[in-house]
This record gives structure tokens, sequence and C-alpha cells, in this order.
């Protein structure tokens, strides 16, 4: 007689089901947990580029005071970390706390630029295997790499990072952020992670800098490039196709952010400040004064009660879905949430017109 068993659903059906109860629950099942904005890159680019947070550690968080906080976020239904930065591996307690997280059962990914690889790491990342390590990677040469890090020797070091950790059987992923001085290497760049034999992403959406600098927008490529290039990956199309037909129709709720932020995801900066994510500091929480759940439950919530006004023109915009919307961006660019960032209404609307000529395209060669 054979023992009657429940089935185990498949893995995209648990972690929807998941998410759902998430989401309903509100509970903070991923989190981001930024070590330290200082870097030992310069990056031209980066929203971090300033003298007083890519050098000071001056009110960084101690080893003591982020456990503690680890510890909280597991306790409230945390299952996803990030561990990032700045540059994550400058903290000398970075074995310390990520082990801790890894032994409270947390999936922790961890974003680094690769140069600080070193074999204590690896043999850190080999007992303790993280989720993965993504890892950025700004050229497919020295020359190109180094104009926008701005530091030499820092290509050959983030690529001897990257074999070191292969070597090692650890989950890798590549990176980049497509600008204009790294456009005419794109190409290039896939081509390396296709021979690492390691997954590829890139994001053209440069923002300015936390402390009001937009020297980095003018680093910004076309929106019509990004998306042409966005579109040539493999099962791109198909996904963006499948994302429209479910919310194609649907109008924004009247709530200023339509992301997860604050419902199922939060961000911690290394000063103690609970957020709502990364970019946002519209509702913050300082854990070092208090406690994960009542930031969480008291203070954090109020992000979703914003509201967007009736002359916010992502209301009535047929592209809002596909564009990356986002607030806080918006804030960071035109001093105001509910000023839309041009950039991405143009990101938008040239993924609808790929989406859509394509359709059209294929509709033609069926009939």
């Amino acid at each position: 007689m054979d023992c009657p068993q429940t089935p185990w659903p498949s893995n995209k059906e648990y972690l929807q089901a998941l998410y759902k109860k998430a989401t309903e629950r509100r509970i903070p099942l991923s989190g981001s947990l930024v070590m330290t904005h200082r870097c030992n890159l310069n990056c031209v680019h980066c929203y971090l580029n300033s003298e007083e947070t890519r050098l000071l550690p001056h009110s960084e968080m101690t080893t003591k005071q982020i456990i503690s906080i680890v510890d909280m976020v597991t306790e409230a239904g945390c299952l996803y970390l990030l561990i990032t930065g700045g540059e994550a591996l400058l903290r000398k307690d970075f074995s310390s706390i990520y082990r801790h997280a890894k032994q409270n059962g947390l999936l922790v990914s961890v974003f680094t630029n690769g140069t600080l690889i070193k074999d204590d790491i690896v043999r850190l990342f080999a007992e303790f295997p993280p989720y993965d390590v993504e890892i950025s990677l700004y050229g497919a040469t020295a020359s190109t790499y180094e104009k926008i890090t701005q530091v030499t020797g820092s290509y050959e070091k983030c690529l001897a990072g990257i074999q070191q950790l292969l070597e090692n059987n650890i989950n890798v992923k590549l990176k980049t952020i497509l600008m204009t001085l790294n456009r005419h290497e794109f190409s290039a760049m896939e081509n390396m992670a296709k021979n690492f034999g390691v997954k590829f992403r890139f994001d053209a959406a440069i923002f300015p800098r936390l402390n009001g600098d937009k020297g980095p927008l003018s680093f910004r490529v076309h929106p019509k490039e990004a998306i042409e290039k966005e579109m040539r990956g493999e099962n791109t199309l198909r996904k963006w196709k499948e994302y429209l037909r479910r919310f194609e129709g649907t109008s924004m709720s009247n709530a200023l952010y339509q992301c997860g932020a604050g419902i199922t995801s939060f961000c911690i900066d290394p000063y103690g400040n609970l957020q709502p994510c990364l970019m946002s500091t519209a509702c913050e929480y300082n854990l070092l004064d208090g406690d994960f759940l009542t930031g969480w439950h008291e203070v954090i919530p109020h992000i979703r009660e914003r509201k967007a006004g009736n002359t916010y023109a992502c209301n009535t915009c047929a592209f809002w879905m596909l564009c990356g919307h986002c607030p806080a961006f918006f804030e960071l660019e035109n001093g105001a949430e509910d000023i839309p960032s041009d950039y991405l209404c143009d990101m938008g609307r040239y993924r609808y017109q790929t989406i859509s000529e394509t359709t059209l395209n294929e509709v033609e060669i069926e009939g």
C-alpha cells in the first residue's frame, strides 16, 4: 500500500504563495544591510561619491550593534538579506557579521566590486555559501574600467576576485551600469560573463548623488539605446510581454509608492537607520534607540500613507508599469516625489513601443 503524501508545490508556486502571505501580513521578508558608505574605488557615477560618505567611518555601527540588528530582523521574519555598501568588504568585521547572518539561517547575498576578495573571504564563502555574490564590472578593458573607478590597478583586482570565487564554486553574478563611458564595451562585458559561465545584468538608470549633486546624470545613455540593449537579453522580451499582459489596462492606486518598500522589504543604513528602501528617507527610525518591530510597525508604514495628488502625471500614464516608477528616484532628480523623471518616462515609452511592435510583427507572421 502506497503511503499517501501531499505533493510539494513547485518553487514558483511556493514563492508566489509565500510573497502573497508576506504582503498580506506585512512581513519584512527581505532587507538590505548597508555596512558602510565608504569605498576603495571612486566611481564617477556613484550616488555615494562624496568625501563625507566615502572616507569617514566616524558614525558607523559597531560589530555588536549590527549583530543585534541582524538578530532583530531574523526574529521579525526576514528571510533574504543583502549585504552591501559602499564596499562592504572594507569593514574589518565583515566576516563576523556575515557568518552570524548565515548561522541565523538567512539567505545572504553580497554586492561587492570584487577588488578586495582575498583567501580569507573565499574560505568564509566556501564554509558558509552565499545565496550569490554580485560583482560590478564597469568595463571589458582596464582603460575603460579605470576611467570609471578612477583607481589604477582596480580592473585586474576585480578580475582576480571573480576568478578566485569561481575556482571555489561560489555563485557569482556580474552586473554593470551602462553609461556613456562603457557603452562601447557592453557586448564585450556580456561575452566576459558568458565565458565565465555566469549571469549578467545591467542598469542604465543613473541617478543623482544623495548629497544633491547631479553630476552623474551626464553619463546617462539615451533611453532608446538602453532599451535596445535590454531587449537583446535571452527571454527578456517574453518576460516583459507577460508582465504587460498582467497589468495592461490597470491604473495606479492613489498611493505614491507602488513597490514593496515598507511592505515586505526594508533597508538599514550604516548608522542604524531603518528605511523603507535604499533611496527613500521619507520615513526613518533609528534602531540604535529602539527595536526593529517598533520601527517597522509604527514608523515605516507611513510611507504607504503618502498619496499621489490629482495632478500626478503617473496616475494617467499608460506606461507606468514599464518605466521603473520610483518616487524616491524622482525626489533625488527633481526635488519632489511627485515630479516624474523624464528619463524613466522615456524608458517606459520605448519599452512599450518595443513590446508592441514585436507583438504586431508576430501576429503578421502567424497570419
